[in-house]
């Protein structure tokens, strides 16, 4: 799906291929390391923990690309459930430039379209309130 972000070129918004997880270790470090999470993520354990999201079971992703570059993505897994399966969001990210612009929301809307078409009926997103 092509879009066109607000004062943004265009997007273009597609799955993930599983396994690829090394694609994200930069921006993920762009995100995570910076105001408001501040954290100090080292580019080896980043890379570990995406591995480890990315590899597990039940592994789906969206990814917003803007000239050929990731600016942002949104990657969990599926878990099946005795009521209807459930997807768990596990990480969202976008590119400090590109926050704000809508990014985020498409991403996240696409992705519910997607669980929708898996017959997932459940989404769990947990966040932290003091960011």
């Amino acid at each position: 799906m092509k879009l066109v972000v607000k004062e943004v070129k265009t997007m273009e918004i597609s799955q993930i291929e599983a396994g690829n997880y090394d694609l994200y270790v930069n921006l993920f470090l762009k995100v995570f390391n910076h105001s408001p999470w501040n954290d100090e993520w080292e580019s080896e354990k980043a890379s570990l923990y995406l591995k480890d999201i990315f590899n597990t079971p039940g592994f789906i992703g969206m990814e917003g690309i803007i000239d050929d570059c990731v600016v942002a993505a949104i990657i969990g897994n599926r878990k099946h459930w005795w009521s209807g399966d459930e997807f768990f969001v596990q990480e969202m990210f976008v590119d400090p430039k590109y926050q704000g612009k809508g990014i985020g929301s498409s991403l996240f809307e696409q992705l519910t379209g997607l669980l929708k078409e898996k017959n997932i009926s459940t989404l769990s997103l947990l966040t932290d309130k003091r960011h």
